[in-house]
C-alpha cells in the first residue's frame, strides 16, 4: 500500500537520479520543474528511511556517495522500462519496428560510448540493422545520409538535424597510483605545470574550456594521441597527468585531489529531420540516448 512517505521517497529517487543525470542540483530542478527547497525535502526523506547520506559536497557542489550511485543504477533501469511502456515498444509495434538506421559519430565518442546490450536489443528488434560508422572529425560533421548524428562540442548542423539529447559530462585530472608514488602530487596548478609531465587527447583544447592555456603552460606534454584507449593506457603505465571523465576513477586512475578544478565536456546526438519520424530512428536514438545518459 502506498503512504505518503512512500511517495516521498519515490520523489526522492527520481530526483538522485536527475542529479545524477544533470551533474547539479539547479538542472536537476529545473528539469523537473520543482524548486531546489522541494528537492532537498525529498533527499532529507530519502535519506532518513534509507539510513544512508546520499550526497557529498566536493568544494565544488554536491556529487552522489557511492551508496546512491548504485541506487540510480536501479532507478535508471525502472525508468527505462516506463518509457519503453509509454513508447509502445512492448506490443504490436515491436513486429512493425523494421529499417536500416545509420550513426555517425567522432572516433573518440565511439570508444566513450562502447555499446552495451546489443544482443539483447537486436532480439527484441530483430529487423532492425544498425550501421555506426566513425571518423576523425569531432564537432564538424555534416552528413545528410545518416540518421543519427553523436557530437562533442556545439553542434553546427542544426538546418537539417534537430538535437534530442545533451550531456555535460565533469572531467577531472588523473594520474597512475605508479605515477604519484614516483613523482608525487602537484600541489597547485603552477607546480603541474612546471614540475609533472601531461599527456593529451588530441582536440581536447579545442572542446574544453581552459584545458588549450593549461597545455601551452606546461613544461612538458609528452604524449598526445586521438584515441582514449591509447591515452588511458599510457596513463596507467604510470607515464603523466591527463584529463579524463569522473568515470575513469578507481579504473586504473586515481584523481588529483590538490588541484580542485574540473573542466566540462558536451555530447549531443542529433537527429535528422527527414528520418526522425520513423520508428526505428526513434528506438535506435532512444537506445544511443540512453548511452549517453550513462556517461
Amino acid at each position: 500500500m502506498f503512504t505518503k512517505k512512500k511517495v516521498l521517497n519515490i520523489n526522492g529517487l527520481l530526483t538522485l537520479a536527475a542529479i545524477n543525470k544533470y551533474q547539479s542540483k539547479r538542472k536537476a530542478a529545473n528539469a523537473m520543474g520543482i524548486s531546489i527547497d522541494t528537492m532537498n525535502r525529498y533527499l532529507s526523506t530519502l535519506e532518513s528511511s534509507l539510513g544512508l547520506t546520499l550526497l557529498q559536497n566536493s568544494g565544488n557542489g554536491y556529487v552522489l556517495t557511492s551508496q546512491a550511485k548504485n541506487i540510480t543504477d536501479v532507478v535508471d533501469i525502472a525508468q527505462n522500462l516506463l518509457e519503453a511502456i509509454y513508447r509502445n515498444e512492448n506490443t504490436s509495434n515491436v513486429t512493425e519496428n523494421k529499417g536500416h538506421v545509420r550513426i555517425l559519430m567522432p572516433l573518440t565518442v565511439s570508444s566513450t560510448l562502447l555499446p552495451r546490450d546489443l544482443n539483447e536489443f537486436f532480439e527484441r528488434y530483430p529487423d532492425i540493422r544498425i550501421t555506426s560508422t566513425c571518423t576523425f572529425s569531432t564537432n564538424d560533421i555534416e552528413d545528410e545520409s545518416v540518421d543519427l548524428i553523436i557530437l562533442i562540442g556545439q553542434p553546427r548542423c542544426l538546418d537539417k538535424f534537430s538535437l534530442i539529447c545533451e550531456k555535460e559530462v565533469t572531467c577531472g585530472l588523473f594520474a597512475a597510483p605508479s605515477y604519484i608514488r614516483r613523482y608525487g602530487c602537484p600541489k597547485d596548478m603552477k607546480d603541474l605545470c612546471n614540475r609533472h609531465r601531461l599527456v593529451n587527447k588530441i582536440g581536447s583544447e579545442k572542446l574544453i574550456y581552459g584545458w588549450k592555456e593549461i597545455l601551452e603552460e606546461c613544461r612538458s606534454v609528452c604524449f598526445q594521441s586521438n584515441s582514449t584507449f591509447s591515452l588511458a593506457r599510457v596513463m596507467r603505465n604510470g607515464t603523466g597527468i591527463g584529463l579524463m571523465p569522473l568515470k575513469f576513477k578507481n579504473k586504473g586512475l586515481v584523481p588529483l585531489k590538490t588541484i580542485d578544478k574540473q573542466f566540462k565536456l558536451s555530447f549531443y546526438l542529433l537527429v535528422n529531420k527527414s528520418s526522425e519520424k520513423l520508428l526505428c530512428v526513434q528506438t535506435v536514438a532512444n537506445y544511443y540516448k540512453r548511452l549517453i545518459e550513462k556517461i
